[in-house]
C-alpha cells in the first residue's frame, strides 16, 4: 500500500549523498590521487560499530566539507530530494549552526543558507512539507558551547516563521548531564520555539525522565527508556513520541546488538514511535532500509508502519501538514 512516510530525525551533515560527498572531497583536494570514488566511499562509511564519542569523531570531515553557504543549501535541497524520491512527504531535517563558523560564515549565514536548500525543494516538490531543527550541542560545557546554544535557541525565535520549526540537543548525550541545559530549554519555551531532546540514546532511563519532565512532545531516541517500566509507562501517559533509529543505535553500541533492540517492547507497550535514518550517508543505509529490518527483526507489519507515521505526522513541529494526516489516517483505516 502505498502512503507517505514521515521522518522527523535526519542529521544533514550525515545525511550527505555519495555524490555530493565524493564530489566536495575532491574539490578539497582529499581524495589521493588515483583513488576511485568508491575506494573513498567504501573508507568512509560505517561498516563496524563504535562508541557514540567515536561517531560523533566522524562528524569533523563532514561538518569540514561544509563551510560554506552555497553548500549547505546545495546539500539541504539534495538530501530533501533524496528524502522525496524514498516517499517522505513530510521531513524535519536538523544541523547545528555553531558547527560551521568560520571567518566568511556566521551561525545566522548557516541558518539562512539551509532555508534557502528547503525552500528550492519546496518550490519542486509543493506536496512535500518540511521544516528545519537547530541543534544546541551537548559537547561538554568546558567547551565553550554555552552561548552557542543561547544563540541557536534565539535564531531558532527569529526564524520559527521562515522555516525553523524548533531546536534540538544533540551531540555526546553523556559529555555533560543533560539536566545542564534546562535553562537553554526554559529560553525556548518563553520564545515560543518547539524542541525535542536526545535523551536515552547512549545515556540511562533518567536522562528520559528529564527530557519527559521539560514537556517537549518528543525525545530523540529514548530506548534506554525501556531499562524502566515507569519511564515506559510516562513515555505513553504524557503522549511522547520517541524518534527512533534502530540501525544507527547498532552503529553506535547504544544497544548490544540489533536483536537486543528494544523497539518492540517500546511499541508493544504503547509508546509512539518515529522511525528515522538518522545519518543515512555515514552509515550507508536508507528509510526502506529501516523498514524492512523492523519488519524482518521484528515484525512490524504495514498496519504497524501506517500507524507510526500517524503519530509522527500528528508530533511532527511542522505546519501544514493536515493532508498528510489525513491520508494516513485514510490508508490506516484502508489497511487490513
Amino acid at each position: 500500500m502505498e502512503y507517505p512516510k514521515v521522518e522527523l530525525h535526519c542529521h544533514l551533515d550525515g545525511a550527505f549523498p555519495d555524490r555530493l560527498f565524493v564530489r566536495y572531497c575532491r574539490e578539497d583536494g582529499l581524495v589521493p590521487a588515483g583513488m576511485s570514488d568508491e575506494e573513498w566511499l567504501a573508507d568512509h562509511v560505517m561498516n563496524d560499530t563504535m562508541t557514540l564519542s567515536e561517531c560523533m569523531g566522524l562528524f569533523g570531515l563532514l561538518t569540514g566539507l561544509l563551510q560554506t553557504g552555497e553548500r549547505l543549501e546545495e546539500l539541504a535541497y539534495e538530501v530533501l530530494m533524496d528524502m522525496y524520491e524514498a516517499g517522505t512527504r513530510l521531513a524535519e531535517l536538523r544541523f547545528s549552526p555553531q558547527s560551521h563558523i568560520n571567518p566568511e560564515l556566521t551561525m545566522e549565514d548557516a541558518v539562512k543558507a539551509v532555508l534557502r536548500g528547503r525552500q528550492r525543494a519546496l518550490e519542486t516538490h509543493p506536496d512535500m512539507v518540511c521544516g528545519i531543527l537547530l541543534c544546541m550541542m551537548n559537547l561538554g560545557q568546558n567547551l565553550g558551547t554555552v552561548l552557542n546554544n543561547t544563540k541557536t535557541v534565539e535564531l531558532a525565535a527569529a526564524y520559527k516563521d521562515q522555516g525553523v520549526v524548533g531546536i534540538d540537543l544533540a551531540g555526546d548525550e553523556i559529555a555533560t548531564p543533560i539536566e545542564s541545559y534546562a535553562e537553554q530549554f526554559a529560553l525556548a519555551r518563553k520564545l515560543g520555539v518547539r524542541y525535542t531532546i536526545h535523551a536515552g540514546e547512549a545515556g540511562p532511563a533518567s536522562n528520559v525522565s528529564f527530557a519527559i519532565s521539560q514537556n517537549g512532545g518528543r525525545i530523540g531516541h529514548g530506548i534506554h527508556a525501556a531499562e524502566d517500566d515507569a519511564v515506559l509507562d510516562a513515555l505513553v501517559q504524557n503522549n511522547i513520541l520517541c524518534e527512533v533509529s534502530v540501525t544507527s543505535n547498532v552503529y553506535s553500541r547504544c544497544v548490544p546488538s540489533i536483536t537486543e533492540h528494544p523497539i518492540r517492547r517500546m511499541w508493544d507497550k504503547g509508546v509512539m514511535i518515529n522511525i528515522n535514518t538518522d545519518d543515512p550517508g555515514l552509515m550507508g543505509i536508507d528509510l526502506k532500509h529501516e523498514y524492512d529490518v523492523i519488519a524482518g527483526m521484528f515484525g512490524f507489519t504495514e498496519r504497524d508502519f501506517i500507524l507510526s507515521n500517524l503519530y509522527s505526522a500528528r508530533a511532527s513541529f511542522c505546519e501544514g501538514k493536515e493532508d498528510i494526516i489525513a491520508a494516513l489516517t485514510k490508508a490506516l483505516h484502508e489497511c487490513a
